[in-house]
This record gives structure tokens, sequence and C-alpha cells, in this order.
């Protein structure tokens, strides 16, 4: 072997070693990433096969070699190396993928996902509804009947996550016209109870011992049965009835993967549909996904019950409903053990026929008062009020029921709804468009006099002849707003959900019971208790204690003030990019822009070079002139692909 062969050999051992301490540090400090030392030996190897072709078919396909052909060799190198790294981080950004210890789990999760997915996807095939289809959105246009019933035949398909999906859906006017409200309302869950062994198991394994060291008796038939769990008599060792709600079986990973591929799908369709970008189906179910993980945890119903119950505290007799209190030693994620009310829920018609018209009416008014005060008044209330929920005790008095649906609200957000109520009650179009967008925040292209123009005529249609206010007026309010481009907060959703469902409820007892006038009424109600004597002091004092740090500083600042003006020296200074941020951003565009300027100044320099004849041979192909342009080009595309991904990732 000649020296020439040695040194070629030596020179590419070292060429190695530079390139792999090269391309893990200052090529990742280059592009702008902290690179895996995986992804850099992937892409290393991508560019030695390379490398070694441009090697065999040039360097030793030559009679002459030359160490400056090293220069080009170690170019292509780490030129194809950081062209792999910038593509592949594109195509799958770092920390997408997990760890390698836990790829044969994911893949065992993208299995059951594709799977699940297919069968879905089957599902909606089969009811003509794929979403990104032109024909399916025309269908959808032309036949809003049809099409209503084929979604909720497909939701039902689906399973219980896209039942309670579409359970969810049903309430939001603002989202969907009246032909899929109606037929979402329909959806309903008839689940057969788990076998009783799978009930004790999953029950004596959450309380870690046999069911006869904590209760005295247990009733193995179910009380009812629902998707995730189902609910059983029990006599606690002391004599006290209670009743226990167990999670189904195996539940919780069923709703897990539904829900993943629930995301997905609402981060796909905002992604490439108009109406997904229009209706957030992102956040949408990202929401729902947050509310179900929440009812698969018993423990936060437990929560929930007990800040209901505090609440009910606070209410007017005439307002208060009982809540079941639970047992924290027999409560767990897949438990829950409350107090039994003696009674039955309004579901029963029968309970219901046995009131009178004035008990009826007087049930319907006490639900609707507490409910709305815990909406706009105590900022927790139970967001799921159907009449399975609502229970007629045997003493009279009303209880509520399954606290796994609460919902919260702040108090900026309670005086908006406030205001909202009032401004309908007085029908002024210019206090309703304020009451808006002080609720909702003023979008940036908001055309305010067609939003009060469009709210006028709501006004004189809808409230000033004489037709019945309902929560369907509500339903048109919030598409006015939405056609408008304010965004309706989760939480506010969630109340409006929570009043539409009740509405339901209330039609069972008293179909002639008016929400909206009600509503007004609890309002007045509520702002002539907020404007007492004894309220409008406590107000005051809070305010007075969070402006008091202030307070204590302006007569200072005041003082310097008038100071600095009498003196002359008060002046205004405003300074472009004082901002660091500012200057972070435009420093990092000039960098791009200058990079851009030298990649563009070096790949002319490369095509001058390539077209000079002549030149010092290097090889049987090769000259000197052409091997400076190469490596100009090269060193020109490096820098190109820097700027490119920096652009890409923004």
């Amino acid at each position: 072997m000649t020296l020439d062969n040695w040194l070629i050999i030596v020179g590419m051992v070292a060429l190695l070693g530079v390139s792999l301490a090269l391309i893990s540090v200052a090529l990742g400090r280059f592009i702008g990433l902290q690179i895996g030392a995986g992804r850099v030996a992937l892409a290393l190897l991508v560019g030695l096969a390379l490398q070694f072709v441009f090697e065999t078919q040039v360097v030793w396909g030559s009679e002459h070699h030359s160490l400056l052909l090293l220069s080009l060799q170690f170019g292509i190198l780490v030129l194809v190396t950081m062209l792999f790294l910038v593509v592949s981080e594109l195509v799958v950004p770092q920390g997408s993928l997990p760890p390698v210890g836990q790829w044969p789990k994911e893949v065992r999760g993208a299995w059951a996902r594709f799977r699940r997915t297919r069968t879905l996807l089957g599902v909606a095939g089969r009811r003509g509804l794929n979403p990104l289809s032109a024909r399916t959105r025309a269908a959808f246009r032309r036949h809003p009947d049809g099409q209503a019933q084929q979604v909720r035949l497909a939701l039902q398909e689906g399973g219980v996550t896209f039942v309670k999906l579409g359970q969810v859906l049903s309430t939001r006017a603002d989202l969907l016209p009246a032909p899929y409200l109606r037929e979402l309302a329909q959806l309903q869950q008839q689940v057969a109870p788990a076998p009783w062994s799978e009930i004790q198991d999953v029950l004596e394994s959450e309380l870690e011992g046999p069911l006869e060291q904590f209760f005295a008796d247990f009733d193995p038939e179910p009380l009812a049965a629902a998707s995730i769990g189902q609910v059983h008599r029990a006599v606690l060792r002391n004599g006290q009835r209670v009743v226990a709600k167990v999670q189904r079986p195996g539940i919780r990973p069923v709703v897990e993967r539904d829900l993943d591929i629930a995301e997905r799908l609402g981060q796909m369709l905002e992604t490439r549909t108009d109406w997904g970008r229009k209706m957030g189906t992102a956040a949408l179910t990202a929401s729902f996904a947050d509310a179900l993980r929440e009812e698969l945890d018993f423990t936060v119903e437990a929560r929930n019950m007990t800040a209901l119950e505090r609440a009910m505290e606070a209410h007017p007799p005439a307002q208060r409903l009982t809540v079941p209190q639970h047992e924290p030693a027999l409560t767990t994620p897949r438990v829950l053990v409350m107090q039994e009310l003696d009674g039955v829920t309004l579901s029963d018609g029968g309970a219901v026929a046995e009131l009178t018209i004035d008990g009826r009416a007087r049930a319907a008014r006490q639900i609707f008062t507490s409910v709305l005060r815990q909406i706009t008044v105590d900022g927790v209330f139970h967001a799921d009020p159907h009449p399975g929920n609502i229970m007629l005790l045997r003493d009279g008095n009303l209880g509520l029921i399954d606290m796994g649906s609460v919902g919260r609200i702040d108090r900026e957000l309670q005086a908006g709804l406030q205001q909202i109520i009032l401004a309908v009650e007085y029908a002024e179009p210019q206090q309703l468009t304020d009451a808006l967008l002080q609720t909702l925040g003023r979008p940036e292209h908001l055309d305010e006099p067609r939003l009060r123009r469009a709210l006028g005529r709501f006004i004189v249609t809808r409230l000033q002849q004489g037709e019945r206010a309902d929560i369907a007026m509500f339903s048109d309010l919030l598409q006015i707003v939405t056609a408008h481009g304010l965004h309706v907060p989760a939480e506010l959703a969630a109340a409006f959900r929570a009043i539409a469902t009740l509405e339901g409820t209330l039609a069972l007892l008293d179909p002639g019971f008016d929400i909206v006038a009600e509503a007004r009424q609890v309002a007045s109600a509520q702002l002539k208790e907020e404007l007492a004597p004894q309220n409008v002091r406590r107000a005051l004092e809070r305010e007075l204690v969070a402006a008091l740090p202030m307070l204590r500083r302006l007569p200072r600042h005041v003082d310097q003030l008038a100071s600095a003006l009498g003196e002359g020296r008060l002046s205004v200074n405003v300074r472009l990019f004082s901002d660091a941020r500012d200057q972070a951003v435009v420093g990092e565009w000039l960098r791009q822009v200058l990079l851009a300027f030298l990649a563009a100044v070096l790949g002319l320099i490369a095509v001058g070079l390539l077209a000079l004849p002549g030149g010092p041979r290097l090889s049987d192909a090769l000259t000197l002139y052409q091997l400076l342009a190469y490596n100009a080009g090269l060193v020109s595309t490096i820098m190109v692909l820097r700027v490119l991904f920096v652009l890409f990732r923004r």
C-alpha cells in the first residue's frame, strides 16, 4: 500500500472523528437544536454512505490523489448530515418520539389506535360522514335533518366516549344548527350492568380488603348502570344506609384510547378544514377530554360534592337543594361511597304525577333558582341537571345526585352573565352589546355598529313582540355572537349547557315555566341584594384594601409630577426597540438576512469558479477551480439550510 493510500485512510479516520465532534456540537448550535446522539449517529451513517460513493467514484477512480480533496469529502459529509438533520427535524421534531425503551409499548398503542380508528372510519363511511369530503359538506347543507340523524347514529355506534361527546355538543347552540341539536339531544346510553364478580373485584381491590370489613350488607343487584359506572345499595357497619358508585372494569383504557383519537381528530379538522377552525375543534375536544377524564376519577366527584354542599349552606331555604355527603375513608378513584337519599328521581313519571300543580311549580322554581344562583353567585354549579340527577325526597325536599360533571365560573364571568341577563330584561341593544363585549372580549376586527344592529333586531323580534322567551332565544343570541367573531369561553358554554339541560327538566315539572322571566326576577333580586347597605359596605372594603397600596403612593407621585412640571423637567421619552424582546426579534432577523446574503455571495462565487476554464488539475476529472467552487457551494448550501430551517420552525 502506497504512502498516499495510508494518508487517505488516516485522513478518513480523522475526518470521521472531527465530523462527530463538529456535527454533535457546532452543527447543533448552528441549526439551533439540541440534537440527540441517536439522530446524529443515523445522520452520520447517511452522510458517510454518500461520501463513500463520492470517494469511490471520484477519488479512488483517479490515478492522482490529493489531500485537497479531503476538504470536499468533509463538505459533502457535513452537508448531507445537516440536510438529513434539518429534514428529520421538520418531519419528526425533537421530543416527538419516545425513548427507545418505550418503543414496544408505543408500537402496541399505535396498533390499537390504528385498529380503533379503522373501525370508527368504517362507521363514518357507512353513514356517509367523511368530514374532509366535499360531497359530505354539500350533503350537510342540502339535507341537514338526514345528515344530523346519521351523525347521531354514528356516535352511538362509536361507543361511550363519542356518545358523551354528542351529549355535550347537543347543547352547543353556538356551534351547531338546530337539526343537529335536536338529534344529538336524543343520545341515550342503554348499558347492561357488569357481572357482580367483576364489580366485587374492583371494590375489594380499591378498598384493600373484603367487603365484610367495611359493609354490613351490600346488594349485588345494581340500582342503576351507566357507561362509566354502576350504583349499588349498601349498609355500613354502623348501620348507615349508603350507595356505592363503582367504575366499570376496563373502562379507563377504552376511554383513554378513544379520547386520544378524538383529540387527534379535533386537531386534524382544525388544521385542514375551515369549519373546524371556526368551531375551534381542537380546543373543543381537549376541553371535552379533560372533563371526561375528571369523570373517570371519583375523587374529583367527591370534591365536587363537598363544594356544592358548602355552596348550598349559603342559599336561602327556598333555593336549597340537598347534596349527599360522601365517606372519605371509602372513596378512591374507582369507588365512591355516599349517603343514600330517600326518594325517587324526576325521571320516574309516577312520582311527578303525584305532585299537585302548585307543588310542581314550586319545585321547578326551587330547582331553577338554585342552579342559577350556583352559576351567578357561588361559581360552582351542577353541569348536568337532567331529570335523572334530581330527586324528589320523602321529606318534601329536592336533592342533587351524580356530581361527576360540575362546572366552575369565576367572578368576572359571573358579573358579565348577570349584566347580560339584566340587559335582556331592559331590552337595550347598547347595554347588551357592552355586556357581551365585557364578558366575551373584543375581537381585533370587530364591526361594533353591525353587532349592535344585529342585537337590536334580535331584541325587537324576540323580546318586544309577545313571543314566549325560552332557551332557544339564548341559542339565537349565541349564534349572533359567534357570527361576529366573539368567542364563548368554555366555562360560560358549560353554564349555558346546564341551563339548556335544566329547561327540559323544568318542562317535565311545569310545561308553562318561563325560564327567562324567572331568570330576570332572580337577577333583579340578586342586584338588590348586592345593593343592600351591608353588602355595599363589604364590597367597598374589599376594593379599598386592594387600592390602598396605590393610594399610599399617589401623593408622592403627584408631588414629583408637579415639581417636574414647575421646573420644566417634565418630558415624554419614547424609544424604539426599548423592549429586549423587540431587540431580540430584530437581531435574529438581521442575522438571518446577513446569512442569506453571504450564502448568495458564496453561491455566485461558486458559479463563477465553475465557469472559469483551465486551472491546476487535482485529478482526472477535477481542477482546483472546481474544488474551490464545490466547497463554496457546500458552505452556501449549509447557510441556506440554516436560514430555511429557522423560517420553517417559526
